[in-house]
């Protein structure tokens, strides 16, 4: 075999590796906004230069580095912009070459979102690289308290879920035509900081709906978060998350598992049990009584019902910016009867 044939076999075997990672990794790539805008340029345009070439692969993108885009834009000179949008501005730039360019430069993710900080590709190893979370998982804060972790507060707890429904919202609605669906909304993928700031994590199963309201397709996520009528229908929506999350606000309020096959047949669901308590007036005998005292038991009762909305049918659940804003509004309300009878605690968001 010829050098030349090694070099282009050797060659073609990179870039197809290259391929698999991205279409492996595509909608964690997305998550951040730079990212988004990395994915439909260079993925999207390996899919037509595969078929365009009948398989011999001809990339036809490259990767810019930051000097050199803030060069062809003036440093993203004012004068440079072309349009602005709710998620970044357009910059007309000049290449090296003489080119004339638009640059798009989003905004800052969601804080509440794991970051995706860089990857690496070569011939032994692929690699992503992400912030570290060093406080665990909020399962662990929740059911397995043993291990010497904190009992989280309800305040906590309220300040937890409207963060998650932020990011949940924000993923929903993060281009135009383009969210995002988790599809593995749960307590193991949601991480606490040292200050007890909670961030999404975890993208592996996450869908792109690109001018569309759902997916086909198998429905893949955990036991007792899954939404029934997605596994009847097969396909999935953003109300897949509103579902998941619902469970998780009903963890968040229980302090029990989303699946238990300890507990009777009829109740292992952590949702089925839920749902049938409040519908039997019975909604005191599930709350944590450890967290929920008689002072927050309103707002309880409140997160409750938004709980019980987020696990209805399909088409009646709301949406997570809905959510979201219920969620800041009672966690507003519970901070002001707080201040109101001399207990506020002015910066909870520090403590568990």
């Amino acid at each position: 075999m010829t050098p030349l044939k090694i070099s282009l076999g050797f060659s073609i075997s990179f870039v197809v590796l290259l391929v698999g990672l991205l279409l492996r990794y595509c909608i964690v790539l997305k998550i951040a906004r730079y990212v988004l805008q990395f994915k439909y340029l260079f993925h999207e345009q390996l899919e037509k230069e595969l078929d365009k070439y009948n398989g011999s692969i001809k990339l036809a993108t490259r990767k810019f580095n930051g000097k050199e885009l803030e060069k062809a834009t003036s440093n993203y000179d004012d004068s440079r912009i072309i349009a602005t949008g709710e998620h970044g501005k357009m910059y007309k730039g000049f290449l090296q070459d003489e080119r004339v360019v638009a640059v798009k430069k989003f905004k800052s993710e969601n804080r509440h979102v794991v970051r995706l900080l860089g990857y690496c590709v070569d011939s032994k190893q692929q690699t992503l690289v992400y912030d570290f979370i060093n406080n665990d998982t909020l399962y662990k804060h929740i059911h397995e308290k043993n291990e010497g972790l904190s009992t989280l507060s309800f305040e906590s707890r309220m300040k937890i879920a409207a963060e998650i429904a932020a990011a949940l919202a924000y993923m929903h609605s993060s281009t135009s035509n383009s969210p995002i669906i988790h599809l593995n909304v749960n307590s193991k993928r949601i991480l606490l900081d040292e200050n007890y700031t909670a961030r999404l994590a975890y993208f592996r199963a996450a869908k792109v709906l690109q001018g569309k309201t759902h997916v086909q397709g198998i429905v893949l996520g955990s036991s007792g978060y899954l939404d029934p009528e997605s596994i009847q229908s097969i396909t999935s929506s953003e109300k897949n998350d509103v579902y998941s999350f619902g469970v998780v606000l009903v963890e968040l309020l229980t302090s029990q598992k989303a699946f238990c096959k300890e507990r009777p047949e009829a109740d292992k669901h952590l949702a089925s049990l839920f749902l049938r308590s409040v519908e039997e007036s019975r909604l005191g005998q599930i709350l944590d009584g450890e967290i929920i005292k008689r002072e927050n038991l309103e707002t309880a009762e409140k997160a409750a019902d938004l709980a019980k909305r987020c696990l209805g049918i399909r088409n009646e659940r709301p949406s997570m910016k809905e959510v979201a804003t219920k969620l800041e509004v009672l966690r507003f309300m519970e901070w002001h009867y707080s201040a109101s009878t001399g207990m506020a605690k002015l910066n909870f968001s520090q403590s568990p």
